[in-house]
């Protein structure tokens, strides 16, 4: 149980709640690589050394540090994409093991074959383009390796066929794996795209096209946040069309959901762009004003109040018209945000009580 703590926490090393779960898996699979990489290399070289082959000995060291080196990129925080810096120095170490192995041969001559392990990893932490930049690099320095003439880059015999099938089915390999690659990265963005939609489907009512009462409630525990900790004004208005069930009964719903949607339009019309409308209920609206106090909301509710009063609504060959009440409320630094909302949806009681078509402001709203 300790032991696999202790793994997942070594693995999971520069993980956050903010990255992206393609941007953590990375992460944990350059912490797997780097421990495997420095670890198995780091033995090798100590083996090296005592064998009394000190090339070999030195390049495994070099690639052990490397890997290591990748573990330390990871635990700093202050480097900016460090799971891509560290994915590279995974990449390089590799390529410059795979280097040595066709130098050398190997065992018997069968170093050469481990390269195929290259491409999975260069196009897994490069991705399409880097990866496939990575891999042609490879090729082409692999290729003067292997066919310089009289092999003066290698320190192994192999026969021109041996060298001729290597390259081919490497490229033939790397192909492969470069297709994957673009497959799976269209269909990681496709299925973003479908989760984007869907959250914002989500947030969105689908009638008005304003924020729906989720959206609104991320948007107002945002903003209420950000006027607590900078002690600005926000303030809020609680909107409801008045007598929107004759409408409804009178001309049929389907016009009483052409009333939402227009009102819904220029109401959106007529915000600053940073404040919010969202369709509250049936036909009701809440306004979140950002950097408002109660006397300028309440000249916003009138306006938009006298907006609505003179739009021209349509029934065949009828015309028609309706109104709104209002309530303002200017958020202290001791409401919560279901107080604020209860205050406007108060003041909005008052104005359908004194009559409707008319805009109330909280008699304790700040000005």
């Amino acid at each position: 149980m300790i032991f696999e703590q202790a793994a997942r926490a070594y693995l999971n090393t520069g993980v956050s709640r903010g990255k992206d779960p393609e941007t953590k898996q990375q992460i944990l699979v350059a912490n797997l690589f780097g421990f495997i990489g420095y670890s198995i290399t780091f033995v090798m070289t100590i083996a090296a050394f005592l064998r009394g082959d000190n090339v070999l000995a030195w390049v495994l060291l070099t690639a052990s540090i490397i890997f290591f080196s990748s573990r330390l990129i990871l635990i700093n925080q202050r480097v900016k994409n460090s799971h891509r810096i560290s994915g590279s120095l995974v990449t390089a170490a590799l390529m410059l093991l795979m280097f040595y192995l066709i130098y050398s041969g190997g065992v018997e001559g069968t170093g050469p074959l481990w390269i195929y392990v290259v491409p999975p990893v260069a196009f897994f932490f490069g991705g399409l383009r880097k990866g496939t930049r990575n891999l042609i690099l490879f090729i082409l320095a692999v290729s003067i390796v292997l066919f310089l003439p009289d092999d003066k880059l290698l320190n192994a015999s192999y026969s021109f066929e041996f060298k001729s099938r290597l390259l081919y089915s490497f490229l033939t390999v790397s192909l492969l794996f470069a297709f994957y690659e673009y497959s799976r990265r269209k269909s990681y963005q496709l299925s973003q795209e479908i989760s984007r939609k869907f959250e914002s489907q989500a947030r969105i009512d689908l009638l008005s096209n304003l924020l729906n009462r989720r959206g609104m409630s991320d948007r107002l525990y945002e903003e209420y946040t950000r006027s607590k900790r900078h002690h600005s004004n926000m303030s809020l208005i609680m909107c409801d069309i008045d007598h929107f069930k004759v409408v409804n009964d009178k001309y049929g719903h389907h016009i009483g959901d052409e009333v939402i949607t227009q009102i819904a339009a220029s109401f959106k019309q007529a915000l600053r762009q940073h404040d919010s409308v969202a369709r509250w209920g049936g036909e009701e609206y809440l306004f979140l004003l950002t950097e408002t106090n109660s006397h300028q909301a309440q000249q916003l509710a009138e306006k938009l109040r006298s907006r609505i009063e003179h739009i021209d609504f349509t029934y065949s060959t009828q015309r028609f018209k309706v109104t709104v009440s209002m309530g303002v409320y200017q958020m202290t630094q001791h409401d919560t945000i279901e107080q604020g909302i209860s205050k406007a949806d108060h003041c909005l009681y008052r104005a359908k009580q004194q009559g409707r078509n008319q805009v109330i402001v909280d008699d304790s709203a700040q000005t």
